[in-house]
């Protein structure tokens, strides 16, 4: 299978440098796949599961909002957070949705409300990925 190569970039950190068979995002129309010499595009991306195929083995990140770009050379994403399944914490995600619908069930309103459905929609996100972990693979440490 031909391969492309992948970036995946927050303002923190290089997340992801390397060739992968396909990758697919989220979009706000949906799931979009992109294999090698896909049409150039570019595309708003949503907070969701980010898949990786490479070598028959699966990797799933965990992403923020934000872009994508793809080219005849590379597909670049540049997201607000980009998690690994291996680098999440089940135990510090269930604490976070607790203390998430704690704060719905005390029915806060305003700036509370909408951290608090943020935070709900992120930890129930987190915890699909990080229990793909047990199953995916972890990726070579290879950032180019």
């Amino acid at each position: 299978m031909l391969k492309f190569l992948l970036e995946i970039i927050t303002p923190q950190r290089a997340v992801f440098t390397q060739q992968v068979d396909d990758v697919t995002v989220p979009t706000s129309r949906g799931l979009v796949g992109v294999l090698a010499h896909h049409v150039p595009l570019f595309s708003a991306l949503t907070e969701g599961e980010l898949k990786i195929s490479d070598g028959g083995k699966e990797l799933y990140l965990a992403i923020g909002g934000g872009f994508m770009e793809v080219t005849r050379e590379k597909v670049s994403i540049l997201v607000s957070r980009a998690f690994h399944a291996h680098e999440l914490n089940e135990a510090e995600i269930k604490k976070a949705q607790q203390a998430a619908r704690e704060a719905l069930t005390r029915q806060v309103k305003g700036i509370e409300l909408g951290n608090a459905r943020a935070i709900l929609h992120r930890s129930v996100l987190e915890l699909k990925v990080a229990r793909r972990h047990r199953s995916g693979y972890t990726p070579s440490p290879r950032i180019n």
